[in-house]
C-alpha cells in the first residue's frame, strides 16, 4: 500500500477513535446543536440519504432506509458544496470580452467577472452570430446524457429545451456509453438489451449454476445508478454465493466481483473477446454439442454464418487453437468453457466496456450467436444480459408508474444529430462524409457549442484534439456549478446550482420503479449561482421564448404536475403535500414480477411473442446489415483485427502495454473528483494505474512511484498501484479524473510540435485515447483500444486540476 492511502487510511481510524473517545457534544450543548440542525430528504446517483443542515451548511448526511448498502461516495456531496472549484459568478475570458479573435487562448488566460446581464447578451448575440452565418446548423448542443444528477430538471434537458424553442441545434445520436451495441443489438435480437430488465433476482439463484462474467463488475458498477440505487443488489449477490453458483471471470482484470465470488479467472487479452467466442462456437458445432434445435426454431442465418465459422468464407477456420493463438487462453481452457456453459444451466452477464473498442458491434453480437448455440435464451436462470452491472440489474419491477422528467419540447427543425463521439470531427471536418447505420451523414459549419451538466473534456477521446478543435470556435459556453476542465476552455461560464440548491423529484430504480424520492433544496443558491431552469428560461426571454419554454409553470409547479401523472396521486391517492413532506414514496413489487425471465415469452411461443427483426427470430445473419456493405462490419459476427492490441508485434515494440479504463471505483465518471473521497485512492493527488508485479519490474517503477505514461496522442502522469489483480502486459487507468495542463503555454493547436507535448497531471485517460470510430456502421468510441508506454517520473509540479483559474474582479 502507498504511503498517501496508508495515511488516508490510518487518520480515519484516528479520527473515528477520537470520536468514540471524546463521545463528541454533551448535555446542553448538544441539545441547542440538535435543535438547531434539520434533516432534509434528497436523493442523488449514490443513493437516498437525509442532509443534516445547520446554518445553512451541511454538517452531515446518513442514508435513508431505502439504501440497504450505503457507500462512501454519498458522504463527498458535502464536500463538493464548498470546494474552491464552485463556479461563483458569471464569467467570461478576458479576449474574447474585449472582441479579440483569440481562439487558441482558450484554456490559456484568465476570466473576468461579469454581470448575468452581460453573460445573457453575451451568449445571445453569440447564438445570433452563428444563426446569421449557418443558421441552426451552426449551432451545437454538446450536452447529453443525464448522469450530472437523477431529478426531473437535468441540464442537458433543459439545454436541448432551449435550444428547441429557438429552431434547434446539432445533437447527439445515441450515446457514449453503448455507441456500438446501441445501433447492433435492436437489429439482432429486436431490442437495444443494454437497458432492458433483467432475469429477476430469485430465477438467477434457484436456476443458475454458471455465472460467466464476461468484464462484468457487478460489485462496483452497481455502487452507482442513473437513477437512485437502493444497494439491494449486494444482499442478493451474497445469496448467490449461497446458492453455489459456480463464477468464471473473462476479463484482464480480476474484478472485485471476481474476488467475491471466487470466480476462476481466466486472464484473456484485451479486444480478442470476439476470437474467443468463435472458438468456443466452432468447438461447439464440430463436437455437436451445440443445440441445434434451438438454432432451428429460434434463429435466423445460422447456415450463412456457417462458412465463415468453418473457414470456407475466407479461408481461416476458427478452431479452438486459431483463438488461441489470439487470445493467448490455452485451446483446453477454450473446449472446458464451451462444455462447461453447455452442461450446466449457464447465464452470461455481458458488459459495456468491451463494445467501447475497435470493431466493438461484435462483442454483444457474438454473445448473443454464443448463447444461442448453447440453447438456454429464455430458460430460467440462463441465456444472456447485458446490464446485470447496471441499476441493480436483476430487480423485480413494480409495473407502476414513478416520475418522468420534463420533455425537451417541439421545435427542432435542425433535425441532425451526429454519433456521440464524433465531436472532434464535427467541428474539424465540416463537409466531410460519413456512413452512420447505412445511412450518409455530412457535417455541417459549427460556429457555437454549449454543454451543460457534462464535461466534453472528460469523456470524449483524443483530449488534445479535441482541445485544438475547441479553440476553432466562434464560441463555447458552458453552464456548470464547478470549474471543470471544460469550463476552463470556455468564453462564456454560467454558474449553476447543485441539486442542493433546487428543488426537484426523482423516480428510482430504473428497473425496479418503486419509488419516488423528492429532492428537497437543502441550501440556499450559494454566491451567484441560478439553477438550469432559470438560466435556460431567461435566454428564452431575450428570443422572445420564455412562455414557450416555462408554459407558465415554476419549477415546484412542474414537480406537482409530474407527480400528478404518477400510480401514488392516481392510484394510491397520496397527495403531493404528503409525499414532499415525507420525502418518499414506496410501490409495492408483485410476487409474479420476481419470477421474469428475459426472453422466456419468445422462448414459449417464438410466433406469438415473436422479435422485432427482420425475421422474428434471434438474427445471426443479418441481411439488412450485409447490405450495408461496410469492409469493417457484415452480416455476422467477425473477428477483425483491432488498429491497437498486443498482437501487433510491431506496434508493441514502441508501446508494449495495453491501457484499458474500467469505470472509476470513487466516482461517476468525472463527479466527486473534486472531493475528500479520492483520498482514498488517489496516489500523490493522481489517478492510480495498476500495472502487474512483473511490468513493474520489467520498467523499474514501484509501487507509490509517478510514472509518465504516453503514446502518440499525447502523455500523463499517474500514481503506480502494482498488483497481482492484473494480467500481464496490460495496465488499467480508471476513466474521470478532471484533465490538468502540466504547462498549458506548450502549444497553440494540436498540430505538430504542440498540444501533444502539454502532459496531464492528474491522469486523465483520454489524453491517450483514440478518436478512431468502430466502424463504418456505429461510429463510436473505441476507448478500449489503446497501447502504451510508461516510464518513471523524479519531479512532477502541484496537480491544479481542482482550482479556479485567475478571475479578474472575483
Amino acid at each position: 500500500m502507498n504511503n498517501s492511502r496508508r495515511d488516508f487510511l490510518k487518520k480515519g481510524a484516528i479520527g473515528g477513535a477520537v470520536v468514540a473517545a471524546s463521545g463528541g457534544a454533551s448535555g446542553a450543548f448538544a441539545k441547542v446543536l440538535q435543535s438547531k440542525t434539520t434533516k432534509i430528504p434528497s436523493a442523488s446517483h449514490f443513493g437516498a440519504f437525509y442532509a443534516e443542515v445547520r446554518d445553512n451548511k451541511m454538517v452531515g448526511i446518513t442514508p435513508q432506509d431505502s439504501d440497504k448498502n450505503p457507500t462512501l461516495l454519498t458522504k463527498g456531496l458535502i464536500d463538493r458544496e464548498t470546494t474552491n472549484s464552485r463556479v461563483k459568478y458569471p464569467c467570461v475570458r478576458k479576449s474574447f470580452l474585449e472582441g479579440k479573435d483569440a481562439g487558441d487562448l482558450r484554456g490559456k488566460e484568465e476570466f473576468v467577472r461579469v454581470s448575468w446581464d452581460t453573460a445573457y447578451d453575451l451568449v445571445t448575440k453569440s447564438i445570433k452570430s452563428a444563426q446569421k452565418k449557418g443558421g441552426n446548423q451552426a449551432l451545437y448542443n454538446a450536452s447529453y446524457g443525464g448522469w450530472s444528477m437523477p431529478g426531473s430538471f437535468k441540464p442537458n434537458t433543459m439545454a436541448g429545451r432551449f435550444f428547441n424553442q429557438i429552431g434547434g441545434a446539432v445533437g447527439t445520436a445515441g450515446e457514449y456509453s453503448n455507441g456500438a451495441a446501441g445501433p447492433t443489438n435492436p437489429v439482432i435480437v429486436g431490442d437495444i438489451e443494454v437497458y432492458s430488465i433483467q432475469t429477476a433476482f430469485d430465477e438467477i439463484i434457484k436456476n443458475t449454476k454458471v455465472m460467466v462474467l464476461w468484464g462484468a463488475d457487478l460489485y462496483k458498477c452497481n455502487r452507482v445508478g442513473y437513477s437512485v440505487p437502493s444497494h439491494n443488489c449486494f444482499d442478493r449477490y451474497e445469496e448467490y454465493k449461497k446458492a453455489g453458483i459456480k463464477f468464471i471471470s473473462i476479463d484482464p482484470i480480476y474484478t472485485q466481483s471476481a474476488q467475491e465470488f471466487k470466480a476462476d479467472w481466466v486472464k484473456i487479452r484485451p479486444n480478442t473477446d470476439v476470437a474467443l467466442m468463435l472458438g468456443m462456437m466452432h468447438y461447439l458445432y464440430k463436437s455437436g454439442k451445440y443445440d441445434a434445435k434451438f438454432i432451428k426454431k429460434y434463429t435466423d442465418g445460422f447456415d450463412k454464418f456457417l462458412p465463415y465459422l468453418l473457414g470456407k468464407e475466407d479461408k481461416i477456420e476458427k478452431t479452438p487453437a486459431w483463438a488461441s493463438k489470439i487470445t493467448t487462453i490455452s485451446e483446453a481452457t477454450i473446449k472446458e468453457l464451451a462444455t462447461t456453459m453447455v452442461d450446466n444451466r449457464t447465464f452470461i452477464a455481458g458488459n459495456w466496456s468491451l463494445q467501447r473498442a475497435h470493431h466493438g458491434e461484435q462483442v454483444d453480437w457474438a454473445i448473443i450467436t454464443l448463447a444461442s448455440m448453447i440453447g438456454q435464451v429464455g430458460l430460467p436462470g440462463g441465456g444472456f444480459g447485458f446490464s446485470m452491472h447496471y441499476e441493480n440489474g436483476g430487480d423485480a419491477n413494480s409495473g407502476k408508474i414513478t416520475v418522468g422528467g420534463l420533455s425537451q419540447g417541439g421545435g427542432d427543425k435542425v433535425r441532425f444529430s451526429i454519433p456521440a463521439s464524433r465531436m472532434s470531427d464535427l467541428i474539424l471536418k465540416d463537409g466531410e462524409t460519413i456512413d452512420f447505420k447505412g445511412s450518409r451523414l455530412t457535417y455541417p459549419k459549427v460556429h457555437f457549442m454549449l454543454s451543460a451538466g457534462c464535461s466534453p473534456i472528460g469523456h470524449q477521446p483524443n483530449i488534445n484534439e479535441l482541445i485544438g478543435a475547441i479553440r476553432t470556435l466562434d464560441t463555447y459556453v458552458v453552464v456548470e456549478p464547478w470549474w471543470t476542465p471544460s469550463a476552463k476552455m470556455a468564453d462564456i461560464v454560467l454558474p449553476a446550482t447543485t441539486t442542493m440548491e433546487r428543488n426537484d423529484v426523482a423516480g428510482a430504480m430504473s428497473y425496479s420503479n418503486d419509488r419516488i424520492y423528492a429532492m428537497k433544496q437543502i441550501l440556499k443558491p450559494r454566491y451567484e449561482s441560478k439553477d438550469d431552469y432559470e438560466i435556460f428560461a431567461s435566454l428564452s426571454k431575450r428570443f422572445g421564448k420564455e412562455k414557450r419554454f416555462t408554459r407558465n409553470k415554476t419549477p415546484m409547479q412542474w414537480i406537482q404536475k409530474l407527480y400528478a401523472r404518477s400510480y401514488a396521486k392516481k392510484k394510491m391517492g397520496i397527495s403531493f403535500e404528503e409525499f414532499w413532506e415525507k420525502g418518499v414514496v414506496k410501490y409495492s413489487i408483485p410476487a409474479e414480477a420476481k419470477k421474469f425471465v428475459r426472453h422466456q415469452a419468445f422462448r414459449e411461443d417464438p410466433v406469438k411473442n415473436k422479435l422485432q427483426t427482420e425475421s422474428g427470430k434471434i438474427q445471426i445473419y443479418s441481411e439488412k446489415f450485409a447490405k450495408f456493405g461496410y469492409k469493417d462490419f457484415k452480416g455476422h459476427v467477425t473477428w477483425f483485427e483491432p488498429a491497437e492490441w498486443l498482437g501487433n508485434e510491431k506496434l508493441v515494440k514502441k508501446f508494449p502495454l495495453h491501457l484499458v479504463s474500467p469505470h472509476p471505483t470513487y466516482r461517476i465518471h468525472s463527479q466527486l473528483d473534486n472531493t475528500w473521497v479520492q483520498n482514498a485512492h488517489k496516489v500523490q493527488g493522481r489517478e492510480p494505474i495498476r500495472i502487474n508485479p512483473k511490468d513493474a519490474q520489467k520498467f523499474g517503477v514501484k509501487d507509490g512511484e509517478i510514472v509518465e505514461v504516453y503514446n502518440n496522442r499525447g502523455s500523463l502522469l499517474a500514481g503506480v498501484v502494482v498488483t497481482n489483480t492484473i494480467r500481464q502486459g496490460v495496465a488499467a487507468l480508471e476513466e474521470g479524473a478532471w484533465y490538468s495542463p502540466e504547462n498549458p503555454e506548450a502549444g497553440d493547436s494540436m498540430f505538430g510540435d504542440d498540444q501533444r507535448k502539454v502532459r496531464c497531471n492528474s491522469g486523465q485517460i483520454n489524453v491517450l485515447t483514440s478518436s478512431r470510430p468502430s466502424s463504418q456502421m456505429a461510429q463510436a468510441t473505441t476507448a478500449n483500444t489503446l497501447l502504451v508506454a510508461i516510464k518513471k517520473v523524479d519531479n512532477v509540479s502541484p496537480n491544479l486540476a481542482y482550482q479556479p483559474p485567475k478571475i479578474q474582479g472575483a
